[in-house]
């Protein structure tokens, strides 16, 4: 007798096969083999219970970055940042009016002074010479450009920047320093002037040599290129040899650390921004500017305080700051 073949996957020919034999396995059997698509393709688990099977509900697993376990208190963290420029510098009305005064002669064309910007880290030596240069390019034709020197902290790379920020294209790598230097003199011939501040002055390798480029390049152009340099040492301790020091003529400016009103107000203004309203009460702000004026007067010191205290009270569910939190930094 001719038997039709039937094309069947393995586990019912072997369900057929074994059932012939063993007629009390088959429910067994139907559910290792006959599930076993089922249980791959459905999130269900199944149980045997009395020769049948039974649907469980899956587990659900809660959502880690979706829980609403923690509170809400911030607006944007963004401002508690120390990079983050304000609209003005608090407290640091005087430094803004000798700095301008420094560079103002550049809009007419005549010679700038010099200005060694010096105090410790975190006074807003910084942010207070962004501001004015700032100002400079927004309400006068004149020219200014802020360079940091942790980024360009070697000759070249300094120079290169310089010329970059001049508008002209960026100089292939290993330019010999007399053709950077040429046409750094070359844009002066052509324009009015600069006023250039160079950040973190002292980060750079070279400091001498780039004072007495930029020094001679000045004496040697038809306009002028007045300096501005920003660092967190004292001008005796600037490395600066003799004839560079005697080129440059440099005035000094000094900044003094805030004090606690001032950082109650700094504060006051970023956290406005930062977090939801009633979020950070007075007392907070004022145990902040008190303890950092008198250990330092640093600004970050302020703002990084404040900040662990918003995260630690937004883990913890709350809504606002308080007090504890401030211990727990």
């Amino acid at each position: 007798m001719s038997q039709r073949l039937l094309v069947v996957n393995k586990g019912e020919l072997l369900f057929k096969a074994v059932t012939r034999v063993v007629p009390v396995i088959p429910v067994v059997f139907w559910f290792v083999y006959g599930s076993a698509s089922e249980t791959r393709s459905q999130p269900s688990l199944l149980k045997l219970k009395l020769g049948k099977t039974e649907s469980l509900r899956e587990v659900s697993k809660p959502d880690v970055f979706e829980s609403n376990s923690e509170g809400n208190i911030f607006r944007s963290e963004k401002y508690l940042d120390s990079g983050h420029q304000p609209e003005k510098p608090v407290g640091r009305e005087t430094e803004i009016q000798r700095i301008a005064q420094a560079i103002k002669p550049v809009r007419h064309g005549k010679t700038p002074e010099n200005l060694l910007v010096h105090g410790p880290a975190g006074i807003g030596k910084s942010t207070t010479v962004k501001h004015v240069f700032d100002k400079f390019e927004d309400e006068t034709s004149g020219k200014a450009v802020f360079i940091n020197s942790w980024k360009y902290n070697t000759r070249p790379s300094l120079l290169t920047e310089l010329l970059i920020q001049f508008g002209y294209p960026a100089p292939r790598k290993g330019k010999p320093i007399d053709e950077l230097l040429s046409k750094i003199k070359e844009w002066l011939d052509k324009n009015r002037g600069v006023a250039v501040a160079i950040d973190e002055f002292d980060q750079l390798e070279d400091p001498t040599e780039v004072i007495y480029d930029l020094s001679m390049v000045n004496q040697e152009s038809q306009n002028s290129l007045g300096l501005v340099m920003v660092s967190n040492q004292p001008p005796q301790q600037v490395q600066l040899d003799p004839r560079s020091r005697s080129r440059l003529n440099c005035q000094t400016l000094q900044f003094q650390p805030y004090n606690a009103s001032q950082l109650q107000e700094i504060l006051e203004k970023r956290a406005e921004k930062a977090f939801q309203p009633g979020a950070v009460p007075d007392e907070v702000i004022e145990a902040i500017a008190q303890q950092v004026a008198e250990n330092s007067g640093d600004c970050r010191t302020a703002l990084k305080t404040l900040h662990k205290a918003g995260r630690k009270a937004e883990q913890e569910g709350e809504t606002k700051i308080s007090i504890e939190n401030l211990k727990m930094t």
